[in-house]
C-alpha cells in the first residue's frame, strides 16, 4: 500500500519534474519552477487518486453491507452507482 507521502512524491516526479519532496535546506534543491500545466496535471492526479481511494472504500462498504439494504432495488441502484463512478474515475495502478 502506498502512503500519502509516497503518492505525492510520485505525482511530483511524474507531473512536475520534482525528484523528492524532502526538504534539503538549499534553495536550488527546495524551490522549483513549474509551469501551470504541470501543476494542473499534478492536482488532477492527486484528486483522482483520492476519488479512487474513496470509491474503493465505498465498494468495500457495499460488500460488507450486502443484503442489509431495505429493498433489493435500493441495493441494485447503489451498487450500480458505485460501479459507474468507479469506471468514470478509473486510474492506472501506481
Amino acid at each position: 500500500m502506498t502512503t500519502k507521502h509516497e503518492l505525492f512524491t510520485q505525482i511530483a516526479r511524474q507531473h512536475m519534474g520534482i525528484e523528492t519532496l524532502e526538504q534539503r535546506n538549499r534553495d536550488s534543491l527546495d524551490f522549483h519552477e513549474v509551469g501551470v500545466a504541470g501543476v494542473q496535471r499534478a492536482l488532477d492526479a492527486a484528486y483522482r487518486a483520492g476519488q479512487a481511494e474513496f470509491l474503493a472504500a465505498a465498494e468495500a462498504l457495499l460488500a460488507a453491507k450486502d443484503n442489509q439494504m431495505e429493498t433489493v432495488d435500493e441495493w441494485r441502484r447503489l451498487r450500480k452507482a458505485v460501479r459507474h463512478a468507479k469506471k468514470q474515475n478509473a486510474l492506472p495502478k501506481p
